[in-house]
């Protein structure tokens, strides 16, 4: 005798708590996922950063004049260093720094800048050099707009203010770039990746297999692409670093009128070498003095976006 099937209603609630539990068990893998997100990013973001302690050089040592400085962010005081020139109205440009570097690494490239007519700012982040407070990305924002803002207050005759982001400064710079006021009138990127978690795959921060676990928050290739600002992009093709391919994406993926330099043979730190950062260096002064930044500078290619 076959037995009877259980009532329509009796049915329902069955499937009922089925679902209610398969929902239950689908939020408490979403959770665990966001949780486990969020806690290799934190022991990322720990390690990511290579803060050096304060050199000694200035730009003082190298026959220009400068000024030592304080920057507050937030309850944080960063340290940079001001070289301003004869011409209040002269190209300014702030300098978004390195990884592993301090103001110190800079004194040299203040000095090339001060003698093409260039008055410069470089700082350094939070935790790096003499800066006080513990490194993070939403600090950094801050230390962007903090340095941003004092950089303005020092150049009000400057009708050229433009930043420079070079290597993990690129991001620092293209994060914060759309709250930048008054806005730059350009942007220079220097040996720029693409991708910070594609980078911490590269270095070993990450492996491979675990990537997709941490969050891209510093994706260059996106940002760059909600820039409207003029945009140089410089970068070798011997960089051991970051490849020049990314390079390449960073351009194609900008919506902004932009140019990508090529250099030959300089490897990722040639712009803070004397010997290798000529090329460099007067291809950036020459795009700053441009009375048009859109179309100046005489050793961009015309293709903005040619290997």
């Amino acid at each position: 005798m076959q037995p009877s099937p259980a009532p329509a209603p009796a049915r329902r609630r069955r499937l009922h708590r089925r679902g209610a539990r398969a929902f239950a068990l689908l939020l408490g893998a979403a959770a665990l996922m966001v949780l486990l997100r969020s806690l290799v990013f934190v022991a990322v973001e720990w390690m990511a950063f290579d803060t050096p302690a304060p050199g000694s050089l200035r730009p003082d040592s190298l026959g220009v004049p400068s000024q030592r400085l304080q920057i507050a962010s937030a309850d944080r005081r960063l340290q940079g260093s001001w070289v301003p020139v004869e011409d209040a109205r002269a190209p300014a440009l702030l300098i978004f720094h390195g990884d592993g570097e301090d103001i110190s690494r800079w004194a040299g490239v203040q000095a090339r800048l001060h003698e093409a007519g260039i008055a410069s700012l470089v700082f350094d982040y939070t935790g790096y050099g003499a800066s006080t407070g513990r490194p993070t990305l939403a600090r950094l924002r801050q230390d962007a707009l903090a340095a941003w803002e004092r950089f303005v207050a020092l150049t009000p005759q400057s009708g050229a203010r433009f930043a420079l982001g070079f290597s993990l400064g690129s991001a620092v710079l293209l994060d914060a770039a759309p709250q930048l006021q008054p806005p730059p009138r350009g942007l220079v990127i220097g040996g720029g990746f693409a991708s910070a978690r594609e980078m911490a795959v590269v270095t070993g921060l990450v492996p491979h297999w675990a990537a997709w676990v941490l969050p891209d928050l510093w994706n260059n290739e996106q940002r760059i692409a909600e820039v409207t600002l003029p945009l140089l992009i410089v970068h070798g093709r011997d960089d051991e670093v970051v490849p020049f391919d990314d390079a390449l994406r960073l351009c194609r993926a900008a919506t902004a009128p932009r140019r990508l330099l090529a250099l030959d043979r300089l490897p990722h730190d040639a712009p803070l070498e004397p010997a290798q950062s000529e090329p460099f260096w007067q291809a950036v002064a020459d795009w700053l003095h441009s009375d048009d930044p859109v179309h100046g500078g005489s050793t961009a290619p015309r293709d903005a976006c040619r290997p």
